[in-house]
């Protein structure tokens, strides 16, 4: 057999693959399952089936499945490690987060609060310590909307519901 033969050989036994076994509603509702937005959903697919298309010759035919499942997640998993590592909220908070804090305190006073407005924003959600973080840097909500993609009555419903459990882990920790 040809080379061209069997490259269009494993190009139709891939798509009957893809076809019968529904790969791409298999992993769009795992993917789903996780929390992926729907936007993201056929990007990761499509990657998925790119990795499996590129090991397809090397791969047992009762692990294609698990392949395919194995790249998206994993697709997914960096997309969200690219996220947090090079998410400028993380910056914000930070910058936010030493600010709070009166640099005159003496350094036991002062190390003690950064640790607890760091614990408590930490605790939040994160679609609502996001939300919390940017209104801190002054950004309104209608762009903290656009930012996140969100409607502006979704982001103050995150912004009321975020300041609520600060106050109540706030009067919480001041009790202990």
């Amino acid at each position: 057999m040809s080379t061209a033969n069997r490259t269009a050989q494993d190009r139709a036994d891939f798509t009957a693959f893809v076809k019968s076994e529904k790969v791409e509603a298999d992993l769009g509702k795992t993917l789903k399952k996780r929390g992926v937005k729907p936007q993201d959903v056929g990007d990761i697919t499509q990657y998925a089936l790119m990795r499996l298309w590129e090991r397809w010759d090397t791969t047992p035919e009762n692990d294609r499945l698990r392949l395919a499942r194995h790249a998206a997640r994993h697709r997914w998993i960096d997309i969200l490690r690219s996220k947090y590592h090079h998410n400028p909220v993380v910056d914000l908070m930070d910058t936010w987060l030493t600010e709070t804090v009166d640099p005159a305190s003496d350094p036991a006073t002062l190390a003690t609060q950064r640790q607890l407005v760091r614990s408590l924003a930490n605790s939040l959600p994160a679609t609502q310590r996001t939300v919390f973080v940017y209104t801190m840097d002054g950004m309104p909500p209608r762009e903290i909307a656009k930012e996140l993609e969100l409607t502006e009555a979704t982001v103050r419903s995150h912004l009321r519901h975020g300041r609520s459990r600060l106050r109540t882990l706030l009067v919480a920790d001041n009790s202990a």
